[in-house]
């Protein structure tokens, strides 16, 4: 063996390496190609079939405006606060992507084969950079057709002519192509870089925090008459107002420097994806690793449908949290279950977090309902959805007892009665957390309407949630369906495994609310009372049936 002090010269194999991946791929890009081509046939085919008549009214509103209806002013007035939360909520999502996917990717053979051998890794890596750029702008082209269309639906353009319209719809997508753009270019350093990483993370929440402010101005200048400053600064704020001033300008509203605006947005989307296509070579290999190995269990999990194994999969790319709470252990052991799910939502403080946010959403929406006068279903509706989704999340100990059934065996009580005690936590989170707003409205309007309705509606969708949580494995015979003379019901057979939990829960009871928000009649609050326990016992039983049925199966 020879021993040198000299560096030993590597020879570069980056042109034969990269060749040789063409090579091996041609075959591949051809069947991805005609995969993508036959998903783009079937979704369009299902979007005409499903949804053709209201494409040919979208259509037609944007040939021939509506007129202004009295809706229309308020509208206007809330667009520049609501459209720049809405931007700046896709910025985020744009950023938060970088953290487990990234727009720097490969697949998992090429990382297990390529990363170790001398290739330069900027040939490799911004040919992707190039590819996800491209695709994010084309998307925010497309997406920024949503707000003109729906600008345009609600009479803002009316009297102006299609040519309005067009110039709108125009910008609108111009606006919405260039911040994705702006968000891919920084979502590069995003994957580059933990220590930007960390920074995204630790600042993810304030920014939330500002979508909600700019979204309670969006509220309060619909319903009242805000300073018009607030609305310009909302405008300056930062990209999210600049990618917006322009659609808030050519649908009627006040914002005279919307083309500086544009600009100013144009030339920062343009220097981070320069600056991103410069980084993106410096992608920490450890990093593209732990993107394959995610993307791959989240591909697996989405083929299969479950949706547990893509939250497990994104939740893995988190990072690791030292969570130093402790709960004493009780005295008693029919109190252990509810000390472990206790202290499960208390050491995932985002999980607690989301739940008590969507409840407090919920809560927002049936304020907007409000009792007395017309009720509107929608908004109950969507309240009674969000305070399932906040139920499902904080039904993480039943869920997990659900998938592992061994993990009870050292309980003392029959797995079927694990989804009586399961509900407990949940619904006193929730009572806690929704309750604090009812009791002050309770005490405002000096009617306890409200707490009570409050007091049935979560322990029906805690028991929905966990009807949800205790289905069955998936059974060969639920592809199958039966034919008939509308097609097979293979499809529906799936949704309904999927979500018989939230159908359950959230149809009767909108159906319940609906009628009793509204005016006031004897005996309206004692009937509904008893039909939500008597649905609540009743959802709890069927899940309880269904545990028994996992178990033994």
């Amino acid at each position: 063996m020879t021993v040198t002090r000299e560096a030993i010269a590597v020879p570069d194999s980056t042109g034969p390496t990269i060749s040789l991946l063409r090579e091996l791929r041609r075959g591949r890009g051809r069947r991805r190609a005609a995969s993508a081509a036959y998903w783009v046939y079937l979704i369009g085919l299902v979007a005409a079939f499903y949804g053709g008549s209201q494409i040919a009214a979208a259509f037609h509103a944007l040939r021939h405006p509506p007129p202004a209806t009295a809706l229309t002013v308020r509208v206007l007035h809330a667009a520049p606060a609501g459209l720049a939360a809405l931007a700046l909520v896709v910025l985020l999502v744009l950023l938060r992507d970088a953290l487990w996917r990234g727009p720097v990717t490969l697949p998992q053979v090429t990382v297990d084969w390529v990363l170790g051998t001398p290739v330069d890794r900027g040939r490799l890596l911004r040919p992707r950079f190039r590819t996800s750029a491209a695709v994010a702008v084309l998307a925010g082209a497309a997406v920024g057709i949503v707000p003109a269309a729906a600008l345009v639906g609600l009479g803002l353009s009316a009297g102006h002519g299609s040519g309005s319209v067009l110039r709108l719809i125009l910008v609108a997508m111009m606006s919405t192509a260039v911040l994705f753009g702006l968000g891919t270019g920084a979502a590069a350093f995003v994957e580059r870089s933990p220590y930007v990483a960390r920074w995204l993370r630790r600042l993810t929440p304030f920014g939330c925090v500002l979508a909600a402010g700019l979204a309670g101005l969006a509220v309060w200048a619909a319903l009242g008459g805000p300073p018009s400053v607030l609305s310009a600064i909302a405008l300056w704020s930062g990209p999210w107002g600049w990618a917006v001033q322009g659609m808030t300008a050519l649908a009627g509203g006040t914002a005279p420097l919307w083309p500086a605006a544009t600009a100013l947005l144009g030339v920062a989307a343009a220097a981070l994806l320069v600056l991103g296509h410069h980084a993106a070579a410096g992608v920490p290999a450890g990093a593209l690793r732990s993107r394959a190995r995610t993307i791959g269990a989240m591909s697996a999990a989405v083929l299969s449908m479950d949706t547990r194994g893509v939250a497990l999969a994104y939740g893995g790319r988190g990072a690791a949290r030292r969570v130093r709470l402790r709960l004493r252990p009780p005295r008693r052991r029919e109190l252990v279950l509810l000390w472990r799910d206790l202290l499960a939502l208390a050491r995932a403080p985002s999980r607690l977090a989301g739940a008590a946010v969507l409840a407090l959403m919920a809560v927002g929406l049936v304020a907007v309902a409000g009792p007395g006068g017309q009720v509107a279903l929608v908004p109950v509706a969507s309240a009674l959805g969000l305070g399932y989704l906040a139920a499902a999340w904080l039904c993480e100990g039943a869920r997990l007892d659900a998938e592992d059934t061994r993990r009870s065996e050292n309980l003392p009580f029959r797995f079927e009665r694990l989804a009586w005690w399961h509900a407990a936590v949940p619904c006193l989170v929730l009572l806690v957390v929704a309750g604090v707003p009812v009791v002050a409205v309770s005490l405002a309007t000096g009617s306890a309407r409200v707490l009570v309705w409050l007091v049935v509606t979560v322990p029906v969708l805690v028991a929905g949630a966990l009807v949800n949580v205790f289905r069955p494995r998936q059974h060969p015979d639920l592809f199958g369906g039966v034919e008939t003379p509308l097609g097979n019901t293979a499809a529906f057979g799936v949704l309904l495994w999927f979500v018989r939990g939230p159908v359950l829960a959230v149809a009767p009871m909108t159906a319940l609310l609906t009628s009793a928000l509204g005016p006031a009649r004897p005996g309206v609050l004692a009937w509904t009372v008893v039909v939500a326990l008597g649905l609540a016992f009743g959802l709890c039983t069927y899940a309880a049936v269904r545990a028994r049925r996992l178990r033994s199966a």
